[in-house]
């Protein structure tokens, strides 16, 4: 029989291993994946554990901490409960606040378990690069047209980039003494990986991360020279894979068309960006009409069927199960009271974050992310938020206790 010690250093490797499992919620060919089920099902079990062994005179701190750390999120959070039940929507039907608790007990089994920017790195290496391989096996070898993981495809690109991205910060922005001998070059490569990954996905509203990145290693590196060279190295090699491979350049022509087309065409044609600017005006003309608490937003037939203003709808529009972006979608769901929730949420979240460049990351690809898709108000996407903001939030906690 193995030592105690043995048998506590062994149980610890499988809690990091589940905590920290978090990139298969986008890939459904892998148990657990293709969803959020990895919150409640594995990671919410373990960090109970965790915290039922900790020493009772340090688990009332970690409560403390964990309350802390989901404070940012409550303008949404409860804003989006009590729109919920104005509205009479089914009560169970909670995702921000099940995704609040659920990565509360994240946060707190990673503060339990000890995780450390070091494993957070290995995880976003492995991560991007089991995107990659999925993308080329979709693409190539079931001669998909892009890489979906098989979820959706614009949702497989926002978790590639952002699994890539997190590869380039660790090189740039940890300190040397937190990485193994290797693990910049290893880095890069998988930060590579998953940006091939993204292409491949055909999402580019992805992309738009790249200008989060760019911006943060402009602003935030200490130094200047290298941070413009990592944004004009990232910059110069997606411009260049971009021109190489036809499909990613042809989608990246065009919305200039499409949306030439929305404004000079008496009937908007159901293009990707012509879909997405009526939607924008649908929910400018609903804000109007429903100017605080909006209307309940279910589907756009109700909508079109209770405001004759906005006209004839198409059957593209009625197939689309979203208003694809979080500003019209918050105003659709909860008026004028959610859209200043989500973004009191975003300004408290800022705060939060100004002193950790992984954090001011996670905000500014979910600010862009939600330009283009529903993020914030999508269970898939807020469960990655929140599942990073938990885990990187910890582990700098850990870092500031062991100095």
């Amino acid at each position: 029989m193995l030592p105690d010690r043995s048998w506590q250093g062994l149980w610890r490797v499988v809690a990091l291993g589940i905590l920290l499992c978090y990139p298969i919620m986008v890939v459904k060919w892998f148990p657990f994946g293709g969803g959020a089920r990895y919150l409640n099902v594995l990671a919410a079990p373990v960090s109970l554990i965790l915290l039922w062994q900790a020493p009772r005179e340090e688990i009332r701190g970690l409560l403390m901490s964990a309350v802390r750390w989901g404070m940012p999120f409550l303008p949404f959070v409860l804003i989006w409960t009590f729109a919920q039940l104005w509205h009479g929507y089914d009560p169970l039907d909670l995702n921000p606040p099940m995704r609040l608790l659920w990565c509360s007990l994240l946060f707190l089994g990673a503060r339990l378990a000890g995780v450390g920017y070091r494993h957070l790195a290995f995880v976003a290496a492995i991560g991007a690069t089991i995107y990659c391989g999925v993308a080329l096996v979709e693409v190539y070898g079931l001669g998909r047209e892009r890489a979906w993981g098989g979820t959706y495809e614009n949702r497989f690109g926002q978790f590639s980039i952002w699994v890539a991205s997190l590869c380039f910060l660790h090189v740039f922005f940890d300190k040397p003494k937190d990485r193994w001998p290797l693990s910049s070059v290893l880095l890069l490569l998988a930060g590579v990986l998953g940006s091939i990954a993204t292409l491949l996905s055909g999402s580019r509203g992805a992309l738009l991360a790249l200008l989060v990145l760019i911006a943060i290693a402009l602003f935030s590196s200490t130094n200047r020279s290298r941070g413009l060279m990592a944004a004009v190295v990232m910059m110069s090699s997606v411009i260049a894979f971009c021109f190489l491979y036809a499909p990613m350049y042809q989608r990246l022509e065009l919305p200039f068309g499409q949306a030439k087309d929305y404004f000079n065409e008496a009937e908007f044609s159901p293009t990707s960006i012509g879909i997405r600017l009526e939607l924008f005006r649908i929910a400018f003309l609903t804000f109007l009409d429903h100017p605080i608490i909006g209307p309940g937003y279910t589907t756009l037939e109700q909508l079109y069927e209770t405001h004759p203003a906005f006209g004839l709808p198409r059957p593209e529009m009625l197939a689309i199960p979203g208003f694809h972006n979080d500003w019209a979608q918050t105003v659709g769901i909860g008026g004028g009271l959610l859209l200043a929730a989500l973004l009191a949420t975003c300004i408290w979240m800022g705060l939060a974050a100004r002193s950790n460049v992984y954090l001011l990351a996670f905000l500014g690809f979910s600010l862009v992310f939600g330009v283009s898709e529903i993020f914030f108000t999508n269970k898939l996407g807020l469960s990655l938020l929140m599942a990073s903001w938990a885990l990187y939030a910890a582990a700098e906690r850990n870092q500031e206790r062991r100095a």
